[in-house]
């Protein structure tokens, strides 16, 4: 029996390396050689299952065009949900044996967080008809108010475009909402001007917060751009490194409340990998695509490694808005772990901002004050992406998904001089034909939502002085 397991194992791997070569049953399978082995040896597994749904996803098409609906409202979700469930339930059920243990059942997603125990559990998954692909669990890292002048969000703000009426899911290490820009919170929604509106931990709960700051400057950059969005702070991080499956456990949570807070976008400053072309074999591809039927959008950071032909996944996979980052100004040189800009200035794409021919759009990322915090990185350029989403999905309520990154990519086109690939910059005056040059507003200038009809335009008048003007809208 060793000899044949061995023997399968040895075919398997051949066949990752073969591609197209492959059987059927051969390309579902994406698990890197080494978890092979590690089955072989007996040793526990944990890998994300994706199950049939095209026919699930194909019914809720038609119910939505029948009913005149742009994106899938809640029942159409919750039926989703049920036919998902429905073929897990199926395929689970010829699997439950010695040798495979279901983690996470994902509620509203065709996926399945399960330990295998040995080679033969990963076989009979891939055996099975109603089974479509096996991914590894990978860990995944971090993607490492000046910027608002720059981008032309006071203007907008002042016209009333502030997203309110949304949510913006952070995906990240948590949020501190005791911080200012947060609301100086006490528990989520309290005092009722607290900007986080909910918050969990997906990972293993470390009791704090944010253990590491850098969700908290994320979703920070949020409230900054879209001063009248709700943010939903979910924890997927356990140290340095949030887990596939516990990220896939926080987008399950979008899509089954996403009508109770209205989210409309969903920010990943996480990933892991460089990739040189669009992925669709990824355990976040029918994720995405139902956030995207739900008129949810997922934004996502294209990494840190400054590589100049490809970004990190979940950034690479389609259906996510891929961020790169650009200098909002000169702030002399500078060098990162990975690369040196000897010269920084207003539009150059960072040396560490991971580019490629498919990357979605550029925004500011070098380097931003928020949430007591300040980094370098496309982690930051990505959150005033889903900021500007939350203030396109508050103006334009009917647009589809295409129709808001359509908007989004309205910006003035930046050219990468590494690479020789020109990518839309965002900027609020282009989305929302706001003269950029009126009213003119000092550099530092912050706004806030302060009511229904009015926003408070804050700054710093000189070294000791705080102006405050507010403005009806």
């Amino acid at each position: 029996m060793r000899i044949l397991v061995l023997l399968w194992l040895a075919l398997i791997v051949w066949s990752g390396a073969a591609g197209a070569q492959g059987s059927p049953v051969e390309k579902k399978n994406h698990l890197p050689a080494a978890h092979l082995t590690a089955l072989d040896r007996g040793d526990y597994q944990d890998v994300i299952v994706v199950f049939k749904h095209q026919t699930a996803n194909a019914e809720a098409d038609q119910q939505r065009r029948a009913r005149g609906l742009v994106h899938d409202d809640q029942a159409i979700i919750e039926r989703k949900a049920q036919r998902f469930d429905a073929v897990k339930r199926r395929a689970l059920a010829r699997q439950l044996r010695d040798g495979l243990e279901e983690r996470k059942a994902y509620s509203h997603l065709p996926l399945s967080h399960v330990r295998l125990k040995h080679a033969g559990a990963l076989k009979r998954l891939l055996d099975d008809a109603e089974v479509d692909a096996v991914y590894p669990d990978e860990a995944q890292t971090h993607s490492l108010a000046e910027t608002l002048p720059f981008i032309h969000q006071p203007q907008a703000a002042l016209a009333g475009k502030t997203g309110a009426g949304t949510a913006v899911a952070v995906i990240d290490t948590g949020a501190d909402y005791t911080q200012p820009d947060l609301g100086s919170c006490t528990a989520p929604g309290v005092p009722a001007g607290c900007r986080v509106v909910y918050a969990q931990d997906f990972a293993p709960s470390d009791g704090q917060l944010d253990a590491n700051g850098h969700g908290t400057n994320v979703a920070s950059i949020v409230a900054r751009v879209a001063p009248g969005t709700s943010i939903i702070a979910l924890d997927v991080f356990s140290g340095q490194f949030a887990y596939v499956s516990d990220t896939l456990a926080a987008i399950n949570w979008v899509l089954a409340n996403k009508s109770v807070y209205n989210i409309v976008a969903v920010n990943l400053s996480l990933g892991s990998g460089a990739y040189t072309a669009p992925l669709t074999q990824s355990s976040y591809y029918a994720p995405f695509a139902s956030l995207r039927a739900a008129g949810v959008v997922p934004v996502v950071a294209s990494g840190n490694g400054a590589y100049t032909d490809r970004i990190s996944s979940p950034a690479a996979v389609v259906g996510a808005v891929s961020v790169g980052a650009v200098y909002d100004g000169s702030i002399g040189g500078v060098s990162f772990s990975v690369c040196a800009d000897p010269v920084t200035a207003a539009d150059k794409v960072t040396c560490f901002s991971n580019s490629a021919s498919f990357l979605t759009m550029l925004a500011p990322g070098a380097s931003v004050s928020a949430g007591g915090r300040t980094y370098f990185g496309t982690s930051q350029a990505t959150p005033h992406v889903a900021g500007a989403v939350a203030v396109l999905r508050s103006a334009f309520p009917a647009d589809t998904v295409d129709q808001t990154v359509s908007k989004l990519q309205s910006g003035p086109l930046v050219l990468d001089a590494r690479n020789g690939i020109s990518k839309p910059r965002l900027d609020f005056a282009a989305i929302f034909n706001v003269d950029s040059q009126a009213p003119s507003v000092p550099a530092g200038l912050t706004a806030t939502l302060s009511g229904p009809t009015q926003v408070t335009l804050t700054w710093q008048a000189s070294s000791d002085n705080i102006a405050v003007t507010q403005y009806k809208v």
